[in-house]
């Protein structure tokens, strides 16, 4: 076993407080103090008191439920946490990390990195150039790979930079045509940020995300040396909420254009308007993909969410100038149809507001 943790803290596989077995938790506490947010009442925020009280009593039989924690207008209006998880309680927040990739990614363009997004991937790898498929992977540009239009033909998987490289098939016709969520696209845009930036994508981030923001990480995994773009980090509830207030306030931090907004409104842009892969869950639909985003359509209102494998959500609702969080524990136990209906219940909540003050100011 001393052995094993040895290799573990070296290769950076997982956290080395995580509990076991990991299909039972994916979770830990941190050490850091999570963000601190100015805090308000559900009832000066223009809620209903009653509605949130009853809603949260309701989520109580959750059962993977963990962490709620609500924003608006940049303060804390609903922090709930249950079945022993706390305000230090870090999640794997899986393929969230695919948008704070894409954040990074945009960052980079302005540190001057990469000229754009159109730049093509080939160059940071020449040592790939004579790989299987290497004349189509000439092909792919850094937003093919944000907007998962890769034309990858294999299947999503916990694929390394190298075995997307070397081994995975690319269709010609496909490449910035058809969207195919492919996690493996992610683990190169990692990789991409670390040969530019001559320092590891995890020390990039730290440097010109996270710090910035007051915010850290709890774990990131590597991967064969890189560390992971499409999965793997790990967040509490509090430090998730202001990674999106990033978004929701079009890459401004405390006055500080720590983002651009050009990069945001690309990012919340539809490059995939149909799919065979884009769903209709409840009272909700999946109606497109941005840059690392998905788009959803609820009750006529676009949402943006950065969401993980296991029901990880940032969820951003402009208009309502919301951030809302929702941590679940990662496990074999999941019941979709109740879990849908809890966020549709909350769905329904954070919107409902704005139409009782229109109603009430007219």
């Amino acid at each position: 076993m001393i052995a094993v943790n040895g290799m573990n803290y070296y290769f950076e596989w997982h956290p080395l407080n995580l509990s076991l077995p990991f299909t039972a938790s994916q979770s830990f506490e941190v050490k850091h103090e999570p963000y601190i947010w100015e805090s308000t009442s559900p009832a000066n925020a223009g809620y209903d008191e009653g509605e949130v009280e009853q809603y949260l009593q309701e989520i109580e039989d959750w059962k993977r439920l963990r962490g709620l924690v609500i924003i608006k207008d940049g303060k804390l209006v609903v922090e709930k946490y249950q079945n022993g998880a706390t305000a230090n309680s870090a999640f794997n927040v899986h393929s969230v990390t695919k948008s704070i990739t894409s954040a990074l990614i945009g960052i980079s363009i302005q540190e001057g990195l990469f000229n754009s997004e159109n730049d093509g991937i080939m160059p940071f790898f020449l040592e790939y150039t004579k790989g299987v498929s290497s004349h189509l992977k000439n092909k792919l540009k850094i937003a093919h790979l944000l907007s998962m239009r890769g034309g990858f033909t294999g299947w999503d998987g916990p694929q390394s930079m190298q075995q997307v490289m070397l081994h995975e098939g690319i269709s010609e016709s496909k490449i910035g045509q058809e969207f195919k969520y492919f996690t493996g696209a992610q683990m190169v845009l990692s990789a991409l940020i670390t040969k530019a930036s001559n320092t590891t994508t995890k020390e990039f981030a730290e440097e010109k995300l996270f710090k910035p923001l007051g915010i850290k990480c709890g774990f990131w995994r590597k991967v064969d040396g890189y560390y992971a773009g499409g999965d793997e980090t790990y967040f509490t509830a509090r430090d998730l909420a202001r990674f999106g207030e990033l978004y929701l306030n079009k890459g401004q931090v405390d006055g500080h254009q720590l983002l651009d907004s050009m990069w945001v409104e690309k990012s919340f842009t539809n490059f995939t308007n149909e799919s065979k892969a884009f769903r209709t869950l409840d009272c909700y639909q999946e109606i497109g993909y941005g840059y690392s985003w998905w788009l959803l359509n609820y009750d006529d209102k676009t949402i943006y969410t950065a969401r993980g494998k296991g029901g990880q959500y940032i969820l951003i609702i402009p208009e309502q100038k919301i951030v809302a969080v929702i941590l679940q524990e990662w496990n074999l136990q999941k019941d979709f149809k109740s879990e849908n209906a809890y966020l549709c219940q909350l769905l329904s909540l954070l919107t409902k507001e704005s139409q009782y003050i229109a109603t009430d100011s007219e």
